[in-house]
């Protein structure tokens, strides 16, 4: 409860129902005091004192004297001012009665569509799963309807058993947990009879997310919400821009929120053979590459240049030319395999498998040029073989620059 002049909200006795009261006319009890200034009481606002709890000046309240013959007629002031108080009271309050009504029928039962309007909210994002292709977070997800069942009952609250609510869900596959400590599973009514539901849920959400251009992907995020057993001639989903958001600050790491888009749209959906209204929020997302550049590609370029060693070797050296490419090789495969927790299992290739690949095939090449020169050596041509391995000096970095970029066009 606030000061005289503020407003007062508690629960109706014996009544299931809110009480709502409205705000408390101060002015009106300062006017009491303010009609018997210059009485005996108080002849004057000099030599009087304020009334705790209240100001003098906007309220318009008197001073009481300071002399003991007055205790008794203060008191009496006091109650007074407190009985008209709560007769103001109780004239503005309200109970918020709910109507009986039919809580699986939608309103207007016989009428158009409902409209519901959605709007998501992301609250926090903490963790993208490209392996199970999944997103955590944490989600607030409103809805909004008319219900002119409901008009009249503005301010007021009721548990959401106990009105109607469109049968929606999730399309996507989910593990989600909802909040209601918070939010207190409730509808509110605003004014014309619209019911706003909200609820928070954190959890994973299934998103399918392809991955052809992995590390350097940009993703959009789709979550489908739907009615399974309604048709859209009964419900019709639509966008809530009003209460669809993105928090300021997001816990993931490695990736860059770039927005959130909504729409709305009717769909056929498959698994039903009909129609449906289909509400969908799509959450951009840019990787960050700069781990993977350093953790992945600069090891890897290294080791494919530790593998041209061989060119400067001398010809007649073949059996060290063999040896170094060999260990160049097993290092290669040792990488691979260290690296394979932090890639992707995917039936096709992403871009980072096609730069492993090919820097796999460029090491390769250079252990079948170390067998080359060797054979050209016992073969007498040692010449030859070392004109060859000064060519490949030249080829080999431009085959490595040509086939990365190839890769990330």
């Amino acid at each position: 409860m606030r000061a005289a002049g503020g407003d007062f909200k508690g629960r109706a006795m014996g009544g299931s129902g809110t009480l709502s009261l409205g705000p408390v006319p101060a002015r009106m009890v300062g006017a009491i005091y303010a009609a018997l200034e210059g009485s005996e009481i108080c002849p004057s606002r000099h030599g009087c004192v304020p009334l705790p709890g209240f100001a003098n000046g906007d309220t318009g309240m008197p001073m009481l004297p300071l002399h003991r013959a007055l205790i008794d007629r203060r008191a009496t002031l006091w109650l007074l001012a407190l009985l008209l108080w709560l007769v103001s009271l109780s004239a503005q309050a309200r109970v918020c009665d709910l109507p009986v009504q039919q809580t699986n029928e939608r309103p207007l039962a016989d009428g158009p569509a409902t409209e519901v309007q959605v709007g998501w909210g992301v609250i926090d994002v903490l963790d993208i799963d490209d392996i199970n292709q999944q997103i955590e977070g944490d989600f607030l997800i409103t809805f909004s309807w008319i219900d002119p069942r409901l008009d009249g009952l503005e301010g007021c609250r009721f548990q959401r058993s106990r009105v109607w609510v469109p049968e929606v869900t999730l399309f996507n596959s989910f593990s989600l947990t909802a909040r209601k400590t918070n939010l207190l599973d409730q509808v509110a009514i605003d004014d014309g009879g619209r019911v706003i539901y909200q609820q928070r849920y954190k959890g994973t959400i299934s998103t399918y997310h392809p991955l052809q251009d992995f590390p350097f992907d940009k993703q959009a995020f789709e979550f489908r919400i739907g009615s399974v057993e309604s048709s859209p001639d009964q419900i019709l989903l639509a966008p809530m821009p009003e209460r669809t958001f993105i928090a300021r600050r997001l816990n993931i790491e490695g990736w860059r929120i770039t927005g959130l888009e909504t729409a709305a749209a009717i769909e056929a959906i498959p698994a039903l053979n009909e129609d449906r209204s289909i509400f969908t929020a799509r959450l951009g997302a840019e990787r960050v590459a700069t781990y993977y550049v350093f953790k992945i590609m600069l090891p890897m370029c290294l080791i494919v240049v530790m593998s041209w060693a061989v060119f400067w070797v001398p010809a007649h050296r073949y059996e060290f030319q063999i040896g170094l490419g060999a260990t160049s090789m097993l290092t290669l495969i040792a990488f691979q395999l260290s690296m394979s927790t932090y890639l992707p299992r995917l039936g096709y290739f992403t871009i980072a498998d096609q730069l492993i690949a090919w820097a796999t095939v460029l090491v390769f090449l250079a252990i079948f040029n170390a067998v080359a020169t060797g054979v050209l050596v016992n073969s007498g041509r040692e010449a030859t073989a070392t004109r060859l391995d000064r060519l490949c000096r030249w080829i080999f970095p431009l085959l490595l620059v040509v086939g990365w970029s190839v890769a990330m066009l």
